[in-house]
């Protein structure tokens, strides 16, 4: 019974982090703090928020953040981009709807987040497929 006991929350334990990773991220590199959260909006549409700081004061620029969608299969479904302006003093957050496509989703993850140049787009979804 014990070694039962033990079996179950050692299973319990190895699927807790990935759970938790698919409703939150936070990834930094040091110069920038990027999250971006799982979102359920009221029609219960799949959206996520995306929230960006800058930890060092001689970077300021509009800040692009990527995220990759796949669906069960592991086939590569979307890329969502967007855009936010953030601050020092707090995260500036901003969120992303996604289409009823979505609901193919399985996986997701941040891609990649980078400086941008004025006057570009706040979001887009590029679909495959």
């Amino acid at each position: 019974m014990a070694r039962v006991v033990l079996l179950c929350l050692c299973v319990v334990a190895a699927a807790a982090p990935q759970a938790a990773a698919q409703s939150y991220q936070e990834y930094s590199d040091g110069s920038v703090s990027v999250g971006a959260r799982k979102v359920m909006d009221q029609d219960q549409r799949i959206g996520f928020e995306v929230c960006a700081q800058w930890l060092r004061q001689e970077m300021a620029c509009p800040l692009e953040v990527r995220l990759n969608f796949w669906e069960a299969s592991g086939r590569f479904l979307a890329q969502a981009s967007s855009v936010l302006r953030p601050e020092f003093s707090a995260p500036i957050c901003q969120g992303i709807p996604l289409p009823e496509e979505a609901k193919a989703m399985s996986r997701w993850e941040i891609a990649r987040f980078r400086c941008q140049r004025q006057g570009v787009q706040e979001w887009r979804m590029d679909w495959n497929g």
